[in-house]
């Protein structure tokens, strides 16, 4: 039961190469071959308009060379320019490419369960040329899973299209994959920041610290092995069909805490101090569905603990009524996420709160429209006024929806 997993642009692949340092080290992947073949070589596509890059992250890990994808120019932070492509010649045929090298990579597989995607919502590449692909993938695919995982940049801003590329990004995510899973660069920082103690850190910190999230809900678990102890590979998609049923509530979110002396109970209070439990007006978020997931259980103590857990995790995240199994629990007896003798918590939870990032998304972006802002840089690379106003309504839809499965 493999994944394939594609990295995008600049962001995504500095993260899949933290991501696949972790995975590499975890025996249980290693065994059953569902990230990565028998020939050791990972199940991953990696793609980008630049070389530049690429060729730094894939020296030390086992990528195939044909699974390589780079183009001959950047898309410049415009979606319009990753999601339409090059126009004029010397097009280099990127989307071409990485559609050939995921279709080889999926012919290795001997059962393809999905596909996992890892880009920015603010750069060119990621945001543009990560819709157009997973627009194309839908087609090609339609009965597998496809899940984005996510980046969104900092509040305090990356760049003045950042806003436009979110917006029309997610939107198209929206439309056509099974999964969000975004991950906020503020509050990885500020996550970081305190447990480190520490205010500056480094880009390599907070890319070793989403892989790890990701790693938490990704690598194998005891929960989800088969009778004889063998791993399937399917956590990724267990994660969707538990949290993130209905077509219209997909977006998820992942918090992690990790430490090799507190109890399950401590970490959990941990994590939860890190995790935004109400709006601005002091209204409380509301979880849909939510997973916890225990590494490190080396004494299997976990179960004994998870009536407990349960009781404070529905509490915190404010689980809502209409679910009558709102909490599930995985645990697994090492911890590939950190140091070998450190036990962490992760929990992913497909909550409310998103909301507060799709409406500053989407205002902020009607602004800059309806005042004409920056606009001429899509036009020029064959966006329209229609690809705008679908995204405005598939983002109202997203949280008009939050809202009512939460009252």
């Amino acid at each position: 039961m493999s994944t394939v997993f594609i990295q995008i642009g600049q962001c995504g692949n500095q993260i899949g190469h933290a991501f696949w340092r972790k995975v590499v080290k975890d025996d249980e992947i290693t065994k059953s071959h569902s990230f990565i073949h028998t020939d050791g070589k990972l199940r991953a596509v990696v793609v980008d308009s630049e070389p530049k890059v690429v060729r730094k992250i894939t020296k030390n890990l086992p990528f195939r060379e044909e699974s390589i994808v780079t183009g001959k120019r950047g898309r410049g932070t415009n979606w319009a320019l990753g999601y339409y492509g090059l126009k004029r010649s010397g097009d280099d045929h990127l989307l071409e490419d990485t559609l050939e090298a995921v279709r080889k990579e999926v012919e290795r597989c001997d059962c393809l369960n999905g596909i996992v995607l890892l880009h920015s919502l603010s750069g060119g590449t990621g945001s543009g040329f990560g819709s157009r692909l997973t627009e194309t993938l839908r087609n090609i695919y339609p009965i597998h899973y496809l899940m984005s995982c996510v980046f969104a940049p900092h509040a305090s801003g990356e760049s003045p299209l950042q806003h436009y590329n979110s917006m029309l990004s997610l939107s198209t995510l929206q439309r056509n994959v099974d999964c969000i899973v975004i991950t906020h660069n503020d509050d990885v920082l500020n996550r970081v920041q305190r447990r480190k103690a520490q205010e500056n850190v480094s880009f390599a910190q907070l890319n070793d610290t989403i892989a790890s999230h990701l790693c938490g809900i990704f690598l194998p678990t005891d929960s989800l092995k088969t009778k004889s102890a063998y791993s399937l590979g399917m956590e990724p998609w267990e994660m969707v069909r538990t949290i993130s049923p209905m077509p219209n509530l997909k977006f998820v979110q992942v918090a992690q805490y990790m430490n090799s002396k507190m109890s399950w109970s401590d970490l959990l209070s941990k994590l939860s101090a890190t995790w935004r439990k109400y709006d601005s007006c002091g209204k409380p978020y509301n979880s849909i569905g939510t997973i916890c997931v225990a590494r490190g259980d080396t004494t299997n103590s976990f179960p004994l603990h998870m009536s407990t857990l349960e009781t404070k995790l529905s509490q915190s995240f404010h689980c809502v009524d209409w679910n009558p199994f709102p909490i599930d629990f995985w645990h697994a007896k090492s911890n590939t996420c950190g140091s070998r003798n450190s036990a962490s918590l992760t929990v992913a939870t497909n909550c409310s709160s998103v909301v507060q990032y799709l409406n500053t998304v989407l205002e902020r972006s009607k602004v800059m429209y309806n005042a004409g802002a920056y606009l001429h840089w899509y036009w020029r690379h064959g966006a329209n006024k229609v690809d705008f106003e679908q995204s405005f309504e598939t983002l109202e839809n997203v949280i008009t929806d939050y809202k009512a499965a939460v009252k």
